[in-house]
């Protein structure tokens, strides 16, 4: 069998909430809280910084890069964060650079 790695993100993807569901853990893919901002970053800004406080688990979305300025050239997300497909293909169109940031606890 011979998954495209789009097939195989959206399989694991899928398998990790089904299991999360079956335990009971909800997953809210909503906006961080309203005291969190999305952004750290100046507006003009050339590198966007998610900030994803506000989630359980840090998930990059389409939403997150669908406005960004084009003087943007880097997104940078806390390591471990999952990027959906739909996010990794807004990356690619716009020839954006994902860095990783260390997260705090």
């Amino acid at each position: 069998m011979n998954l495209s790695m789009e097939e195989l993100v959206n399989k694991v993807v899928a398998s990790v909430l089904a299991e999360l569901s079956r335990r009971g853990v909800k997953v809210e893919f909503g906006p961080p809280q309203k005291n969190n901002p999305t952004t750290v970053s100046p507006p003009n800004a050339s590198a966007y910084v998610v900030d994803m406080s506000g989630f359980r688990s840090p998930v990059l979305l389409e939403r997150h890069l669908l406005s960004l300025a084009p003087e943007v050239k880097e997104v940078a997300v806390p390591a471990g964060s999952v990027i959906t497909p739909g996010a990794r293909d807004i990356l690619r169109k716009k020839n954006l650079i994902l860095k990783s940031i260390p997260t705090t606890n």
